[in-house]
């Protein structure tokens, strides 16, 4: 008889096999951020118009002045090259986070399909309090499989939190990473999020800045998380009663 020293599994084939996914996604979307850059250097890019506003001289006296501004896509101000930076970041921006928030409601439901499997090898019996199917892997992963070694992908979960709920502002941050006093879970969480993840910055208002290397480390992460899963899982089969029987 021959033995099977793996298990198939479709929903974890699936999960694994949605790291590949994601890395077209993520190369796509650079090679799209690069296209939108080179546009926005065309001479046609930065559009001039011009408007009538009322201006007062040194005694006090109004007087009207024609106003010349600059846009580019949805980015308007005074200053040709600020309206152009503001357009070439807003644009990079926005396509890093629509991949990025792709790929993690990819990975999110691959992982919630092996909850069950999970769950079974495990003889997992506890509740799972825990909301999101990545937080309940991990929980079933420690307990139930007492992979401990595994480390989280709670930085991720994070940084996809602030982009979906808050337009991608980190609320505080700066004081926060500056707090003497003790902080507490959540700002450990944030602070530790921002540091853990490549490619990611905080600007002076809070909002997160995501650059070319942030896409490419978070399928590295990703990619990571999946395989340790897989081999947590294909490990306690081997170890199963029913696989050890097989193989008599």
């Amino acid at each position: 008889m021959a033995i099977l020293d793996f298990m198939f599994s479709v929903k974890l084939f699936e999960l694994t096999s949605s790291i590949s996914i994601m890395k077209m996604l993520a190369e796509q979307a650079e090679k799209n951020v690069q296209l939108a850059v080179n546009a926005a250097d065309e001479s046609d890019a930065v559009k001039e118009g011009d408007f009538e506003e009322e201006a007062y001289d040194e005694s006090g006296e109004s007087y009207p002045r024609t106003r010349t501004y600059y846009s580019c896509g949805s980015c308007v101000g005074y200053d040709y090259d600020e309206v152009k930076l503001e357009y070439k970041s807003l644009i990079a921006d926005l396509t890093r986070r629509s991949a990025y928030l792709t790929m993690f409601g990819l990975f999110e439901h691959r992982i919630s399909g092996c909850l069950d499997l999970m769950i079974r090898l495990a003889s997992f019996s506890d509740e799972l309090k825990c909301k999101g199917p990545i937080e309940k892997a991990h929980t079933i992963l420690k307990k139930g499989f007492d992979a401990r070694d595994i480390d989280d992908i709670d930085h991720l979960t994070m940084i996809r939190n602030i982009m979906t709920h808050n337009d991608g502002i980190a609320t505080d941050y700066h004081k926060t990473f500056c707090k003497k006093e003790k902080k507490t879970e959540f700002e450990k969480r944030l602070v530790k999020a921002i540091e853990r993840t490549e490619g990611v910055e905080v600007n002076p208002f809070n909002g997160i800045i995501v650059d070319e290397r942030f896409l490419r480390c978070a399928v590295a992460e990703f990619n990571r998380y999946a395989t340790a899963l897989e081999q947590t899982i294909q490990s306690r089969h081997r170890q199963s009663p029913s696989h050890q029987l097989s193989s008599l």
